[in-house]
Order: structure tokens, then C-alpha cells, then sequence
């Protein structure tokens, strides 16, 4: 038997030790709120920190009442965001369905389609299904919402699925199935709207005006050929140039640049302490949203601020509220949204 020369066999040796010494870590499963639409700038540690009970709090809020601009470009900013959850929230899929039917309410299919879209078995969850069945159906994919439905075991007699599934049975060619299951959907939960589309795709009778009050209605209209309203625009953005112009404006506006930073002389500190003015917010949430802020957590400082933006007076954030928002985005380096906030708060009255 011939022998190895003595430093080939210690270094064969030596590999072989390596190669048992090596573990092969297993690959972790991106979490539920790791997908999404497109960058923006936020990066993976957006809700580093974030209270995941505040989250479940606000999240599911967002977008069932209106936003001024400046809120509304911050929601989306901070929704559309691919990031890693808040601790012990990676695979709360209820959450995760909350992100996405806020995008949906904030007339973003596309990142909400981006937001649940890469959810592994996301058909188990119903309330995460029917989002990512509603975006979908809103970004023309009707192949992929069927594939949801399909795969729905829990809930499926519910009235959501019966009539998505009353869809894909007459987009499929199975009139007589779909005629049943609108009938069953119908004796559930009767809606003129659905129904007179639902019929129009079935016997081909005069579907009436379109509808985009859903997903699958959107849907519904496109297939009928109907013309349907192009999507509303989103609300103008904040001209946010020139931070000399909130020092020139005054009050408020001198209000809004300190909290920005911007150095006041002594007169224009003399004139804030002497203002008037009272706070709508809770002050509780004026609390949080300062600790928040003070750590450094940039998502849960987002979501307080959203909170407290979406329950101001018709009227609007008082100027004091106004700034306390300006002074948190601010200093967790959300400075553009932090501008746009004060300059929002010179042209309201």
C-alpha cells in the first residue's frame, strides 16, 4: 500500500476536521412583513424596537379615515416598506392582513399585492387570503385570486368566497356551478350591485354601470367591459422647499421651524411662549410618540403619528400637536415627512 507523503495526508486531514467542524445553519424563512413594493429608503430595521401590541393597535385603523397629504405619504412610506416585523410579530398574519387592507383602503393595490404576495400558505389565514385575493383582482391577476380561493379550507362558506368563487366558476366556463353558488351567496347576504353584474357575466343581460366599490366588483367591470373611473389621484404632495419661508410666515410657522431644528432668536421664543393654542391629541399619544422618538424607534414613532394625524378635528392637527409631530419625525431621521408636516400646517386655516 502506498503511503501519502507526510504534508499531503496532515492537510487532507485537516480539510476533513473542517468540513465536520462546519455548521450548515438552516435558512430562515422571511417573515410576514418582509415583502414590498418598492424602496423606500426606510431599510430592514424600519420597525426595529416597535411595539408589536401598539402596532396591532394602529395598524388595522390606518386608512378607514381620511389623512391629510403629508399622512397619507407617510402611511404609504411606511406600509410599502419590506422590513423585518416587530419583535414577536414575524408570523402574526392577522397583522400582516391589517398592512395589507390598509394599503388597499389608501388606493395602493400594487404595494399591497407586494406586501402579502410572497406570505408562504397565505390561503390558510381568511383574512390575509381575501387581501391577497383583493389585490388580485385589483391589479388584473384574477388567475391568482381564483388560485387563493382554491386553496381556502377555513370559512369557505363565508360571503366573500362564495361569491369570488361564483366568479371563477363562470370565468372558467362553469356557468350552471356559478349559477348556484350566486344563487347560495345571494340567499346569504342579497346585494343588488354584485348580483346585476354577477348575472350580466352569466346570461349575458345588460350589466348596468360599473362598480369599484371591491376588488372583485373592479373585476367584475373589467371582464363586462365596462368603463371603469381611473384610479383617484393621491393628494398633491408638500411643496417642501425652503425652510426660510417657515421663519418668515410667523406664527405658526415659526412653531413648526423650531421643531425642526431651525434656531429662533429671542423675540421669536418670547412669542411661542406667549401663544395661545391647545392641544386636541390625547396626551397620552403625545407621550409615547416622545419616548418613541427619544429611542429612536423609527416605524412606532411613524404608526403614533399616524394615529394621532388620523383622529385631529375637521379642523385639522392643532399647531402645538402639529409640531410635536414635526419634532418626533424629525429626530428619528424622517426629516423629508417631518417637512412636509410643517409645511402642511402653514396653509391650513
Amino acid at each position: 500500500m502506498k503511503l501519502l507523503p507526510p504534508l499531503l495526508a496532515a492537510c487532507l486531514l485537516a480539510t476533513v476536521v473542517h468540513a465536520q467542524a462546519v455548521e450548515v445553519a438552516p435558512l430562515t424563512a422571511p417573515d410576514v412583513f418582509s415583502g414590498g413594493a418598492r424602496d423606500t429608503g426606510l431599510g430592514p430595521d424600519l420597525w426595529k424596537g416597535a411595539s408589536a401590541e401598539l402596532a396591532r393597535r394602529v395598524m388595522p385603523t390606518l386608512g378607514t379615515r381620511p389623512l391629510s397629504p403629508a399622512a397619507r405619504a407617510l402611511a404609504v412610506r411606511v406600509l410599502s416598506t419590506g422590513a423585518k416585523a416587530p419583535e414577536g410579530a414575524g408570523e402574526d398574519r392577522a397583522l400582516a392582513a391589517a398592512r395589507g387592507r390598509a394599503l388597499l383602503n389608501l388606493g395602493e393595490p400594487v404595494a399591497a399585492n407586494a406586501s402579502v404576495e410572497r406570505i408562504p400558505n397565505l390561503a390558510a389565514e381568511p383574512v390575509l387570503a381575501e387581501v391577497a385575493a383583493e389585490t388580485a383582482l385589483l391589479t388584473g391577476d384574477d388567475d391568482r385570486a381564483c388560485l387563493v380561493e382554491t386553496g381556502v379550507t377555513v370559512g369557505r362558506g363565508e360571503i366573500y368566497w362564495l361569491r369570488l368563487r361564483s366568479y371563477c366558476q363562470a370565468i372558467a366556463g362553469q356557468a350552471d356551478a356559478a349559477q348556484l353558488t350566486l344563487t347560495l351567496a345571494q340567499e346569504k347576504a342579497r346585494d343588488a350591485t354584485f348580483g346585476r353584474l354577477m348575472t350580466a357575466l352569466l346570461v349575458r343581460a345588460d350589466p348596468g354601470a360599473p362598480s369599484a366599490r371591491t376588488g372583485l366588483e373592479t373585476a367584475l367591470s373589467r371582464r363586462l367591459g365596462l368603463a371603469l373611473a381611473p384610479p383617484a389621484a393621491g393628494p398633491a404632495p408638500v411643496d417642501v422647499t425652503g425652510l426660510d419661508a417657515l421663519l418668515r410666515a410667523g406664527p405658526p410657522g415659526d412653531l413648526f421651524a423650531a421643531a425642526l431644528g431651525e434656531p429662533l432668536d429671542g423675540a421669536g421664543r418670547d412669542a411661542l411662549f406667549a401663544g395661545a393654542g391647545k392641544s386636541t391629541a390625547a396626551p397620552g399619544r403625545l407621550s409615547a410618540l416622545q419616548l418613541a422618538a427619544d429611542r429612536g424607534l423609527v416605524g412606532e414613532t411613524a404608526l403614533i403619528v399616524l394615529a394621532i394625524a388620523q383622529d385631529a378635528p375637521k379642523t385639522g392637527l392643532a399647531a402645538h400637536d402639529r409640531a410635536a409631530l414635526i419634532r418626533a419625525l424629525a429626530k428619528v431621521g424622517l426629516t423629508e415627512d417631518a417637512r412636509a408636516f410643517a409645511f402642511e400646517g402653514l396653509a391650513q386655516p
